[in-house]
């Protein structure tokens, strides 16, 4: 990272934010320093998890989320008694990462950008439950007779609240979730990595383990390619493996088989799962819509095809993993 702060920002997105502790992961394992955390919704939960810097009891915590929708995990207080248990304020305001959150009064829509050091003590997790407040899924939020809402009314990736506090440098979590995105912000930043995903992060209103455990994983993934530790897009590949061109013929052809998106891939395994894939299919127990996708892509010309599969085409010839 460049010389200066350096902001994490958090958007909002529900339960896709298992993404945003995949990202954490990523930053703890590279050594990056938070100086600044922000967030909006599920964004302002993590983002006080990040400022009480424990990873291992985020990372539990979200694995501990039983299967259900955001109202439930509302309407019986879930979500309360977990951040009552695992959040410390005074740690939190003690803390060398400054954090806040983003909320939006109700029905005025006036938005509140708020740094730790203007919550009213004792009211830490009140606010952050305002700003989580996924109206109109979600009650309004009522905080000393005011009422509040999810601050992805005004914006679900806070970068701007960041640069005001002093960020130079600022990593971006776009959870790809409705709500207000300020991108003139983006612009401003001397240093953006936005950290986005290729694959789609599920439900936002629905809480499932097995689904956790694999955004989380893309999260870390995703960090780790952004930073240059890995190669490829969708899918990820340990650096080197793949000469000039043949990087992008092999995250198509990992795309066109279906392959597993939170494996790191060396070429000898990518070659190892193809032709695994190869022989399931000879055994007639894809799927039909894969089978076609795939008899496609290997008997017809390369103008009847896409992109995607053009180059899938290319590797498998050129690799010998044709049936």
């Amino acid at each position: 990272m460049r010389e200066g702060k350096t902001a994490l920002v958090l958007g909002g997105g529900g339960s896709k934010g298992a993404y945003e502790i995949g990202v954490w992961q990523a930053l703890n394992e590279l050594g990056i320093q938070i100086d600044i955390v922000t967030g909006t919704s599920i964004g302002a939960v993590n983002g006080a998890l990040v400022a009480q810097n424990d990873f291992e009891m985020a990372n539990k915590s979200w694995h501990e989320i039983k299967e259900s929708t955001i109202t439930e995990l509302t309407e019986k207080e879930v979500l309360r008694k977990i951040l009552e248990k695992n959040l410390k304020e005074d740690e939190i305001r003690s803390s060398l990462t400054d954090f806040g959150i983003v909320t939006v009064e109700f029905p005025s829509f006036k938005s509140h950008c708020m740094f730790i050091d203007e919550i009213p003590r004792g009211e830490l997790i009140d606010y952050i439950l305002a700003s989580a407040a996924c109206f109109p899924i979600i009650e309004p939020y009522e905080i000393n007779r005011k009422k509040f809402i999810d601050g992805a009314y005004f914006d679900n990736v806070p970068v701007e609240m960041a640069l005001n506090r002093g960020a130079k440098n600022v990593i971006a979590v776009d959870l790809d979730a409705i709500g207000i995105v300020r991108k003139d912000a983006l612009k401003e930043v001397d240093f953006l990595n936005l950290i986005s995903c290729k694959w789609s992060l599920g439900n936002c209103l629905a809480f499932e383990p097995k689904n956790t455990k694999r955004i989380l994983r893309l999260g870390y993934l995703d960090t780790m390619k952004s930073f240059d530790v890995f190669s490829g897009e969708k899918y990820t590949f340990i650096k080197g493996e793949f000469a000039k061109g043949g990087l992008a013929e092999a995250d198509a052809t990992a795309s066109v088989f279906e392959l597993d998106p939170t494996i790191i891939y060396s070429k000898d395994m990518l070659d190892k799962k193809i032709l695994e894939a190869v022989r399931e299919d000879k055994r007639k127990n894809w799927k039909d819509e894969l089978k076609e996708k795939l008899k496609k892509v290997f008997t017809n010309k390369p103008t009847t095809l896409v992109q995607e599969e053009i180059l899938a085409k290319r590797y498998v010839e050129k690799n010998g993993l044709m049936w």
